[in-house]
């Protein structure tokens, strides 16, 4: 039973008119509405009551207001109230009535009655429910732009006539349209699009509504009917996706010389998609050109721009649709319309070509090349150019294959993409130049394929727009005729030299067969063949390598065969072995193999096709009727050459890893057995045609690419995919079982194309307990190989405890083992991806291609849970390819380094000086352990020393450089797992820059020697330390200390003593604690006032034993050879006394001290040694000031000063 709605007796229906007083004055509200909402998900509570109370009925209008902006706890405020009467508005039946009970006429509830009969407005009962429940409300009258209106129309027809609301909230007036928020409006429109209409800001209502009043227009400068027709036709959507205008803000668009561009501004990242029709027929098409290939969009530094070229001349309609890039993964294809134009081309303008046929419509590097970790250096959709040649760069940060697409309105795309050469094409770069072949307009397209996700084909990612606008001297008629696509699809006739061949003479036409060539196919004895006999590996192999060279060479013609139409079968198989007389049983399979392979289906066609000639089954391929395997047979029977049809399972495309076999199914197949000089070999041409992608078609297709696996393939590689229903047919001993079979794991062509082998699990099911090992193992002797991998769990996404769990898993790789280790955080089944590629100079630029598959049951995981690996660069852990590239050597060839107490060393000897960084990290802290590793480098070794923080752990990477011919960059060249099993308390260091400590790269260069201390890192138990660098070149020194957690300058603790081997730092440090040392230094001819660094060192002082006193400040001239004996220091006097000084100052004339004004010469002994004793009498009230002095010119004219003292 429904409660009965109980109406306290003291509410009363008040209107606020005449309560309070008329209306406040009409003005611009001080605050915008986000400023005002922040949020509108807080409305959720009054929605709901909002909507709640739409579905009933009420008595009375008291009972209505009392129920809806009244007896609910979440309606509080006037915002509450506006919020739920426009909620109640929007959302209520109008075909359901309001009250129950019969009023009479000129009552609230006899207006409502209307209302429902379309009698009355949105904006009329809006205001008057308003008014009843205390909010100020007024209903504006003018025009709108609705769903009717085309951009350019006057706006002064009734059907534009339209009214709606201003509301005052928190002193404020803020416009309201609850009819065209109202979702019975439009079953398009969504809760944003309502929501827009709910206190609307009103310089964005001004876009679609304009008030007869212009003062309740409420902006700062109000605007008449004309200019309002002429603003631009905006849908809510502008807005919501932050849209802005920054040229063209108005409805027409009009092209008087021939193109018009404009730019809208993004507050976020927006796509964009669009649409050109014609005014007349509202049709996208004019004639065979999509009218949408006249727009050039590309979205460039926070603005989305278009460029409209002219079609042929008239009217037309612009429409632009939007949506936030952050809602791609709620709604791919959620488009939504934020604005419409008229575009009116002029009779006077000329027509333009459309734009290159690419795939999409949107030009430059976006969201979709982000998405693909590819950052194109050309951030413009445009290129533009007058030379014969482009290049274009692309960065990368993960493994991408691409592949581009060169095109030109009606050129021949086939003759276009050999303009295309990729130059490089790595895991972090690409370069790809382009030639263009003559002035005009051309398409580059760039896709790409992440090879670590093998289900997913290649992507379309970004394309240019090519202008080349050089000035072709000459018109080569010849360079046309070779791009240009012709009408004429009839080919031009071939005539051949008069030739004899083997005394038979060739026709004009070499696909046709001369009348003496017969067709003489095997009988069925010799047909099959002999049984079979079993042959190694290694013998299979070698027969083959017998016979690989002469195979290669007719490899190019038989490509050529395939390029020709043949009347008969009798005339293809003449072109195929016969007209270049082929004897070699391998040559023909071959070249069979190369047309069966590459020949396109629909293009197999004869003149006349009888029932059972090979006719009809070559041309059944296409419909399905025959197989590749009928069709080889047939062709190897009119060749002469024994072959089988054999039938068993196959795992093809459609094969899950892991899927029992042997059972009805797609998995049956046909393949090929052929006998060749008494051998047995396998072929498999649907295996052989399977999608490797090579190069794009000119219709955008992607072709089917070859691969040689499946061309007399050896047994023991065979098996792996192919399992025939006669066992005897494995040409295996022993013979594998149907469950073993199931059971292997899956290897692809490129497994054994790079010469692997299983080591550990022969299983594609692997069961583990805590953590796995699988060993691979690669060939020696040959190129080096790339490996990578990837971890996909079956269910969940491709992350464990909010990591990647490609992170939970190591690889390394020396000796020709590859061992990979994985220890995966939650239980469940993973699929594990092996890919690798040859580091050899020309393959350099090759892709990671998939090797092997295997599937991880995690039945349990290690306790405690295992954390991932450390993050570092690459998943390959030892030594690197850059490591060897640099003659690197080291003993310690395994990836994991445990500490001692600690501490770990790794020694690298190079052929020559290198310079190094390093990084230590861990995956608990995301930053680096600057300070715990240090080096040093003695003649060709460099020992790296690397303490751990604590118990765990760390990666340790290693960057190095050749300074003779890297200016910059520093090369990824090792990483290793540091593993501290120990409980170890290291004195926490203080975090420096990176490659602050140690040697600097001017050390190197200048031939300097820390001697006495060449660790970077020291920890003194005193206050005091002497510190040499040795050097055979004439330098100047110069140094600076500060203390690490305050920063404060110390330098004036450091004593600078030149000495015959280089110089000496007496170093005094003033208090306990971190300090930064650093000593700079160039040649003395060098006048170029720049001092680079040196050496920079980290000083820990424990305690300070040392009286601390100040060192004399110390001038240029010093630091050229001098070195002082006495005195150090000056201590404060009380008394007078005679201070003796003892210096060596070479090329000296004359040397003096001077305190305050007073001078006393030093005198020279026989050694070249000053000495003199200095009278310093004690000055109470002012420091005194003593200059060490010294003049190098004979007439002693002018003295530089070397020390001083402030005592």
């Amino acid at each position: 039973m429904t409660k009965k709605l109980i109406i306290p007796g003291t509410f009363e229906l008040k209107n606020i008119l005449q309560e309070k007083g008329p209306l406040p004055h009409p003005k611009k509200p001080r605050i915008r509405k986000c400023e005002l909402i922040q949020d509108v998900s807080k409305f959720k509570d009054v929605d709901e009551h909002a909507a709640k109370v739409a579905g009933l009925t009420h008595r009375f209008f008291r009972e209505l207001i009392w129920q809806l902006t009244h007896s609910c706890p979440a309606v509080k405020t006037d915002l509450d109230k506006v919020r739920a009467i426009f909620q109640w508005l929007t959302l209520r039946d109008l075909n359901r009535p309001i009250f129950t009970e019969e009023t009479a006429n000129n009552t609230v509830e006899f207006i409502m009655k209307e209302f429902q009969q379309g009698q009355r407005t949105h904006a009329q009962i809006f205001q008057i429910i308003c008014l009843y429940s205390g909010i100020y409300c007024k209903v504006v009258t003018g025009v709108a732009k609705g769903k009717d209106y085309c951009p350019g129309e006057t706006c002064s027809l009734d059907k534009f006539r339209h009214c709606w609301n201003v509301v005052f909230i928190k002193d404020n007036w803020f416009p309201v349209d609850a009819k065209w928020g109202s979702r019975q409006a439009s079953n398009e429109r969504s809760d944003s699009y309502s929501d827009f209409y709910f206190l609307t800001d009103p310089d964005q209502l001004q876009l679609s509504h304009w008030s007869e009043v212009p003062s309740w227009q409420l902006v700062d400068r109000p605007i008449s009917s004309s200019e309002f027709e002429h603003l631009p036709f905006v849908k809510p959507h502008f807005f919501k996706c932050g849209l802005s205008f920054i040229s063209n803000v108005k409805a027409v668009i009009e092209t008087r010389r021939g193109q018009v561009k404009w730019d809208i501004g993004l507050g976020t990242p927006v796509k964009f998609s669009f649409k050109l029709v014609s005014a007349e027929t509202r049709q996208e098409q004019c004639g065979d050109v999509n009218l949408k290939d006249f727009v050039f969009h590309e979205i460039q530094n926070g603005r989305a721009s278009f460029i409209l070229r002219s079609p042929l001349p008239g009217t037309y309609y612009l429409k632009l649709f939007a949506k936030r890039q952050e809602d791609r993964s709620i709604n791919r294809s959620r488009f939504l319309e934020v604005l419409e134009y008229k575009v009116q081309i002029d009779k006077a303008c000329i027509e333009d070509d459309p734009l290159p046929g690419c795939w999409d419509h949107i030009w430059g590097p976006g969201e979709r090349a982000e998405r693909f970790c590819i950052y194109p250096v050309q951030k413009r959709g445009i290129i533009t150019s007058s030379e014969k040649s482009i290049n274009l760069e692309i960065n990368k940060t993960r493994p991408v294959q691409l592949l581009y697409r060169f095109c030109r309105n009606e050129w021949k795309e086939s003759e276009l993409q050999k303009c295309v050469n990729v130059v490089q094409d790595n895991d972090t770069k690409a370069y790809v130049a382009i030639t263009l072949p003559m002035a005009g307009e051309y398409g580059l397209e760039l896709f790409a394929y992440i090879p670590s996700k093998p289900e997913v084909a290649y992507t379309h990612v970004c394309q240019y727009f090519i202008s080349c606008q050089r000035r072709d001297e000459e018109l080569d008629d010849a360079l046309l005729e070779k791009f240009l696509v012709r009408n004429d699809k009839r080919q031009p006739m071939q005539f051949a030299d008069k030739a004899m061949t083997n005394g038979v003479p060739e026709t004009s036409n070499p696909g046709e067969a001369p009348s003496t060539f017969d067709l003489k196919p095997l009988g069925d004895d010799e047909l099959e063949g002999t049984p079979p006999e079993l042959v190694s590996s290694a013998n299979h192999l070698a027969v083959l390598d017998k016979h690989r060279e002469s195979m290669r060479k007719m490899d190019a013609y038989a490509k050529k065969v395939c390029e020709k139409h043949h009347a008969t079968f009798r005339d293809l198989l003449w072109d195929l072995h016969s007209c270049k007389p082929v004897e070699d049983p391998f040559t023909k399979v071959r070249i069979l193999y190369l047309w069966l392979a590459t020949k396109k289906v629909q293009d197999i066609t004869f003149e006349d096709v009888t029932e059972g000639s090979p006719e009809e089954t070559l041309h059944c391929l296409h419909t399905g009727r025959t197989t590749y395997a009928m069709a080889f047979h047939t062709l190897c029977r009119y060749s002469g050459i024994p072959c089988r049809v054999l039938t068993g399972q196959a795992k093809g495309t459609d094969y899950k890893p892991g899927q029992v076999m042997g059972g009805p199914g797609s998995n049956f197949h046909t393949w090929n057995v052929v006998n060749l000089d008494g051998h047995w070999f396998f072929v498999d041409i649907r295996f052989a045609r399977r999608p490797i992608i090579s190069n794009l078609t000119t219709s955008g297709d992607i072709q089917h690419g070859l691969d040689d696996h499946f061309f007399l393939t050896v047994p023991s590689r065979f098996i792996y995919t192919h399992f025939p229903d006669d066992q005897q047919w494995q040409l295996l001993d022993p013979r594998v079982t149907m469950e073993q079979f199931s059971n292997m794991p899956v290897m692809t062509p490129h497994f054994f194309l790079l010469g692997l082998d299983i080591l550990s699990h022969n299983s594609y099911q692997v069961t583990s307990k805590g953590d796995t090992t699988i060993t691979l193992r690669y060939p020696t002797n040959c190129p080096p190989f790339h490996f990578t991998f990837s971890i996909h769990p079956s269910v969940k996404n491709d992350e464990g405890e909010g990591q990647k769990l490609n992170r939970y898993g190591m690889l390394e790789a020396h000796d020709g083992i590859i061992t990979f280790r994985l220890r995966l955080p939650e239980t469940g089944s993973y699929t594990f991806f092996v890919y690798a590629k040859e580091d050899s100079p020309e393959k350099k630029d090759s892709m990671f291609a998939q090797v092997c598959e295997y599937k991880i049951i995690q039945e349990e995981v290690l306790s405690p849970v295992a954390k991932p690996y450390p993050p570092c660069a690459y998943q390959s852990w030892g030594p690197g390819s850059a490591f060897y590239l640099f003659g690197m050597l080291t003993e310690h060839t395994n990836a994991v380094i445990p500490t001692q107490e600690g501490q770990a060393t790794l020694v690298v000897t190079t052929p020559k000086i290198m310079q190094y960084r390093t990084r230590l990290v861990q995956f608990q802290d995301a930053t680096d352990f600057e300070g715990y590793v240090t080096h040093r480098t003695s003649g060709n070794e460099t020992k790296f020393s690397i303490t751990a923080p604590g118990r765990g752990e760390y990666g340790f990477e290693i960057y190095a450089k050749d300074p003779d011919i890297d200016s910059k960059k520093m090369r990824h060249v090792a990483q290793y797992l540091v593993v501290c099993d120990e409980d170890v308390k290291p004195m926490q260091l203080p975090r420096l820059p990176s490659g602050f400590l140690g040697e600097q790269p001017m050390l190197v260069k200048h031939g300097i020697i820390p001697a006495t201390h060449p660790d970077p890192i020291m920890h003194l138990d005193g206050n005091y330390i002497e510190i040499e660098f040795h050097t055979s070149k004439g330098m100047r020194f110069t140094s600076s200390m500060s203390e690490i957690e305050t920063k404060r300058e110390c330098s004036e603790f450091i004593f600078i003593q030149s000495i015959a081997e280089g110089i000496r730092l007496c170093v005094l440090l003033p208090q306990e604690g971190f300090f930064a040392l650093c000593i700079h230094g160039n040649l003395f001819e060098d006048n170029s006032q720049q001092i680079p660094g040196l050496y920079n060192y980290l000083i820990h002082c424990k305690q300070t034993a040392t009286p601390v006193v100040r060192y004399p400040k110390q001038f240029g001239y010093w630091k050229e050879g001098c070195y002082m004996w006495e005195p150090m220091t000056i201590a404060p006097k009380t008394e007078t006394e005679l201070i003796p000084f003892r210096v060596r100052i070479p090329k000296a004339f004359v040397v003096a001290v001077v305190v305050d004004q007073d001078w006393t010469r030093l005198d020279q002994d026989d050694s070249g040694v000053w000495e003199g004793k200095v009278e310093l009498v004690p000055n109470p009230e002012a420091p005194s000031r003593i200059v060490l002095v010294a003049s190098y010119d004979v007439e002693q004219s002018r003295f530089s000063s070397l020390l001083e003292y402030n005592v």
